[in-house]
């Protein structure tokens, strides 16, 4: 059975691109795939950190945001591409909680995530994405692993 309202969240990585895959196989003709793209902004002096170590001829042109956006926007044109509707959402947030919040506004059949594997030291002292989604979603999760993952 194929879901009417998928979320799906987007970073870039080459786990997120099998996560979008897996949402594409998962939505129905006529659903919606929302991607979500977060981008958790700096503290106000770690930017002006950042921003001071760029030369001086850059820092107008330099937008901390811009990775992230050309991320989501990366994932439109894949969604685009297949024939799938779609729905960008570029939150500014913690991921996990982009990715619920966005699943709970849209009323969410499914979310679809990709894991990083992370090990269980730096799952300890990061966190993990998925973990926190498992742990609080309110409707069904999809995480997909990347072959040779052991210790997810």
């Amino acid at each position: 059975m194929k879901a009417q309202t998928v979320v799906v969240g987007y970073d870039g990585s080459s786990d997120a691109r099998r996560a979008l895959d897996a949402a594409t196989d998962h939505i129905a003709d006529d659903g919606v795939v929302h991607v979500v793209t977060a981008f958790d902004q700096p503290a106000r002096h770690e930017l002006s950190r950042m921003m001071s170590s760029l030369p001086v001829e850059f820092r107008t042109a330099f937008t901390v945001d811009a990775a992230p956006r050309g991320y989501l926007h990366d994932a439109e044109l894949v969604l685009e591409q297949r024939g799938v509707l779609h729905e960008g959402h570029f939150v500014d947030d913690h991921p996990a909680s982009a990715i619920l919040d966005v699943a709970d506004l849209v009323g969410a059949d499914l979310i679809v995530i990709g894991t990083r594997g992370l090990g269980r030291v730096e799952r300890f002292l990061r966190g993990s994405v998925s973990a926190r989604i498992a742990n609080h979603a309110r409707t069904s999760l999809m995480m997909v692993h990347h072959e040779g993952d052991e210790d997810v």
